[in-house]
């Protein structure tokens, strides 16, 4: 096997299709934003912060997760994170990002002005593609463990406020109660309203999250989708039925969902015919970013360039582009 090649890596143009936006806020700009709305932050330094964000177990990633949240207090806010990273994936060679927003959380548990977010990410969305020719899209998401009713709430409210880079909705949070309540008409509802419909599944979860995800969401793709290969069946069904899985090996080994890197089963996905893409998920929290997750897939499944290649042709075919532009970047 040759040498992982990252300028190799970063010249191929490429989707990522699964990353949070309150996910993927660095360092200097936690910094930023602390000191602007009067805010201690964790530590006075860059170093300080990245070594925060490293942290030990679920419960404090969450921690950090929703301090992060916190600092996100205005249109102005949400603006400059969403350029930020999207310049941050343009540098790494992406041509088009779909960013996982926390509908749930801001408007639902937080209470905040969604049109209000929206307008701010919309903006940050327009100045990136003005500044480096970068697509992007939104997917709000909506959160299981407050139960389906709230996931309506959200729903509502973003519904009354359509913007053409909303292309969907996802779904994120554990699924414990997924069998007893009926989170799937929500998702009928944004089908109806022509939204695409994704789902996490099969995270920490076993293959029966994935099949559910597809029959009662009706998701076409599937972020993580690891715990498909406790199936067979399952397996093969994400095959016969072309559903990709947004695959973040770097996540899976912090969050413990897989024990070491070494035992992640992207290759075994990889072997059945999966389709995969990759991402980085919440790339500070997990110290990654999304070439460093090129090179993981690169280790694991013992790539060649043409392998690298089919999985950033994978994330460009898969996204929700427009099919103009999917066929400008593959071409």
């Amino acid at each position: 096997m040759t040498t992982f090649s990252r300028e190799f890596a970063r010249s191929l143009p490429k989707a990522e299709l699964h990353v949070h936006l309150e996910g993927s806020v660095d360092p200097a700009t936690m910094l930023a934003l602390s000191q602007s709305h009067g805010v201690t932050p964790p530590s006075d330094t860059e170093d300080g912060i990245r070594q925060w964000l490293k942290f030990d177990g679920f419960p404090s990633f969450l921690e950090r997760y929703f301090f992060v949240c916190g600092l996100l207090r205005s249109g102005e806010d949400f603006k400059t994170i969403t350029e930020s990273y999207l310049m941050a994936a343009h540098q790494q060679g992406c041509v088009h990002v779909e960013f996982h927003v926390s509908a749930s959380y801001h408007i639902v548990e937080s209470g905040s002005d969604w049109s209000e977010i929206l307008q701010g990410v919309v903006a940050g969305c327009d100045q990136a593609e003005a500044d480096f020719g970068i697509s992007s899209l939104l997917l709000p998401d909506l959160s299981p463990h407050l139960g389906a009713d709230a996931a309506h709430k959200a729903l509502d409210v973003v519904l009354a406020d359509p913007h053409p880079r909303i292309t969907g909705i996802g779904m994120g949070g554990p699924a414990d109660n997924w069998r007893t309540e009926d989170f799937g008409s929500a998702f009928r509802r944004a089908r109806n309203a022509g939204l695409h419909c994704v789902s996490h599944a099969g995270e920490h979860g076993p293959a029966w999250e994935v099949d559910h995800a597809i029959d009662e969401f009706g998701a076409e793709r599937i972020q993580h989708g690891i715990g498909a290969v406790t199936d067979p069946a399952t397996l093969a069904r994400l095959v016969d039925q072309g559903i990709a899985c947004d695959v973040c090996p770097a996540s899976n080994v912090a969050l413990a969902a897989v024990p070491s890197l070494e035992a992640h089963p992207l290759p075994e996905m990889l072997a059945a015919g999966v389709t995969v893409t990759l991402g980085s998920d919440d790339p500070p929290l997990f110290s990654t970013n999304l070439l460093n997750e090129y090179e993981h897939a690169w280790n694991l499944a013992g790539l060649s360039e043409e392998g690298l290649a089919e999985l950033a042709e994978n994330s460009l075919v898969e996204s929700f582009a427009a099919p103009e532009r999917v066929e400008e970047w593959l071409t």
